[in-house]
């Protein structure tokens, strides 16, 4: 049956008593008021689901959501599922109040698909048919719905099904496939037991697949189980998609603990949040000020809650407006971004009576901090994350593009809520068009954020000259320790600029192009003074306080002028105490080299002797070369590293250079 199956699910809306459940009933043969209440009652109570087979014999499901304005929350519970409406209206009675809220919730819930079922033709003539789907087209101007085919249908005699049924076969070809990206994801709808078996839970999945043997969290519980058996519409499958009705059979669960407006999920990951960023509409019927900080029932999927609305924009809404709001939830849910919800209030007022459906928006970030109002940053990205939530691929885009550190696979997975496969073939997308930069170290880092760190790395550097004109340039370990930004981050942005050619490297120094330091005479004859007793004393040199002494300065200009001559690769520090001028270590390295023509490894005393000084100088030296990668230390023996194999290579190809 799976290649027979469309994951696109069909919706019915509509007043109490338009004949919702007679027209299913029609379409499939299936009976969804299941209830016995609903039964006496005469009218649709909770959901109900069934298969329709369409035109071209391929079957998609179909949910019947209620009508009376007592069971509201159940027809939201169903409108999260739906990907195709049909717009129920009966001729006699014409557009009712509900006919209003259901068009509203429908179009808060994203809906872009569906068609109207004029209803009970039989029971009315040509002119009030005619007069209420006049009606009807200005009550759908400017919606969803607007110019979507309007079908007169007898449910009784069959009047018009042939075309009822031709236009949604058509609608439901040009609505395409429910997307099945990311991890399995599943808005609990009823749990149940049978015997023998155990725990059926059932509802319509969000995201993702899901086969026998797959392991699944509830939430926000923390249980979980694995899929024992599983139908969709009704008939036992070996894989289920998102917008398919689906019956799972976990018997590790206890069907007693799992509730409507419980989530199944294939990974772990997903955390309950108690506050959300979202955009709010206000529908424009709301009559009054939505003042901040309301109260309002929150219904997303299958779950209602309470909630407060903190604006982050201004301190009241009225009808038709939108704004980036706050949620924060009295009971927290697994959200993920992109949901759509609706709120619902009691307002104040004439002629106000209960909850009544006041606006709805579409989930953007979660978090559990308190976002204050008016904060330019928190705006501008929540405009952003507006723009790509929809779009799986501009979506990883924006989270790349929220970090400063680079991004991996297994970063990206629950921020994006995708498999590992989505996310490396996003991220390739997103490499070919230029967006995202991968870094040597592993990881990707958004093009914008390396070139606002590129930014900041050419003020901090003009600063850096300004106050240092006696520097040659500043260090990595400054530049660091000044921006705080990624290490990561900042090599990226320091190499597009070298490759730019906005700034130049020295040695392990930046600076701006051209950058010349400017010494004092006073300072300049201090630095000569003191290169020039460290060439003097070759592998032997004076420590600091020495050269302080002998050149009648006090010790921390000496250390100053030090640095400022290692910063010019004069001098190189080999550890807290010893500095050597550049000669001296050239002079050390070539004594390697000689060793090396001898044997394959020498011995620190063999290369103390070859120096001619103490182990107080060799051991430092011998150590400097092992940093700088010229040597390999074993033990007590030093082996030649990378430099050092370059070197001699060269060496044996003109013989008589050691």
């Amino acid at each position: 049956m799976s290649q027979l199956r469309r994951n696109v699910m069909l919706g019915t809306a509509g007043h109490v008593d338009h004949g919702k459940s007679a027209l299913v009933k029609l379409l499939t043969g299936c009976e969804t008021d299941t209830l016995a209440e609903e039964k006496q009652r005469g009218l649709t109570i909770d959901l109900g689901f069934a298969p329709c087979r369409l035109a071209d014999q391929r079957i998609v499901g179909i949910v019947d959501v209620p009508g009376h304005v007592d069971f509201i929350r159940n027809m939201v519970a169903g409108a999260h599922g739906i990907d195709v409406v049909i717009f129920v209206v009966a001729a006699d009675d014409g557009i009712m109040p509900q006919t209003h809220e259901h068009l509203r919730i429908l179009s808060l819930m994203g809906l872009r698909h569906g068609l109207v079922a004029l209803t009970k033709i039989d029971l009315v003539d040509e002119a009030r048919r005619d007069s209420v789907i006049e009606n009807l087209r200005k009550l759908l101007a400017g919606t969803f719905l607007d110019g979507a085919r309007v079908c007169p249908i007898s449910n009784v005699t069959g009047e018009g099904f042939d075309s009822f049924f031709d236009s949604l076969s058509q609608t439901v070809e040009a609505c395409g496939d429910r997307s099945c990206h990311g991890p399995f994801r599943l808005w609990v709808e009823d749990s149940f037991t049978i015997r023998g078996a155990g725990t059926v839970v059932t509802g319509i999945p969000t995201h993702g697949r899901v086969r026998p043997g797959d392991q699944l969290h509830l939430l926000p519980i923390g249980s979980f189980g694995h899929v024992r058996r599983m139908q969709v519409y009704g008939e036992d499958a070996a894989e289920g998609r998102a917008g398919e009705c689906l019956a799972l059979n976990i018997p590790e669960l206890d069907h007693q603990a799992v509730r409507r407006g419980m989530t199944l999920v294939e990974s772990d990951s997903i955390e309950p949040v108690s506050m959300a960023q979202a955009e709010l509409w206000i529908l424009d019927s709301v009559k009054g000020t939505i003042e901040d900080y309301l109260q309002v029932q929150l219904h997303v999927g299958t779950a209602s809650v309470s909630a407060h609305l903190a604006m982050l924009e201004n301190t009241a809404m009225t009808g038709g407006q939108r704004q980036f709001v706050q949620l924060r939830l009295a009971t927290a849910l697994p959200l993920v971004p992109g949901e759509r919800f609706v709120i619902r209030a009691n307002l104040p007022g004439p002629g106000a009576a209960g909850l009544t459906t006041i606006g709805g928006g579409q989930i953007l970030g979660l978090n559990d901090s308190r976002l204050r109002r008016k904060k330019q940053w928190t705006l501008a990205l929540l405009a952003a994350q507006r723009y790509a939530v929809d779009d799986p691929v501009r979506w990883c885009e924006q989270i790349v593009r929220e970090s400063d550190s680079p991004a991996t696979v297994a970063s990206l997975q629950k921020r994006c809520w995708s498999r590992p496969a989505e996310i490396s073939d996003a991220i390739e997308r997103l490499r070919v068009e230029n967006r995202v930069v991968p870094l040597s170290g592993g990881g990707w880092l958004h093009r914008d954020v390396i070139q606002n760190a590129a930014k900041e790395i050419l003020a901090a550097l003009q600063t850096f000259h300004a106050a240092n004109p006696q520097r040659a340039g500043i260090s990595r370990e400054e530049m660091l320790a000044g921006l705080g930004i990624n290490p990561g981050c900042l090599d990226a942005a320091t190499e597009s600029l070298l490759q730019a050619k906005q700034i130049e490297r020295s040695g392990t120094l930046l600076a701006r192009p051209g950058w010349n330091a400017r010494l004092p005479d006073r300072d300049q004859r201090l630095c000569e003074q003191i290169a020039a007793k460290l060439k003097q004393a070759a592998f032997s040199p004076p420590t600091l306080e020495e050269l302080a002494a002998a050149l009648a300065e006090p010790p921390p200009r000496i250390a100053n002028m030090m640095r400022l001559l290692a910063e010019r690769g004069l001098l190189m520090r080999l550890d807290d105490r010893i500095w050597m001028h550049r000669d001296a270590v050239e002079a050390g390295r070539q004594t390697a080299l000689k060793l090396f023509a001898r044997a394959p490894a020498f011995s620190t005393m063999e290369f103390r002797d070859a120096l001619g000084v103490s182990r107080k100088f060799a051991v430092p030296l011998a150590d400097y070369l092992d940093k700088t990668r010229f040597t390999v230390r074993s033990g007590n023996n030093r082996a030649p590293g990378a430099e050092a194999k370059k070197l001699l290579v060269q060496n044996s190809a003109a013989p008589g250079l050691i």
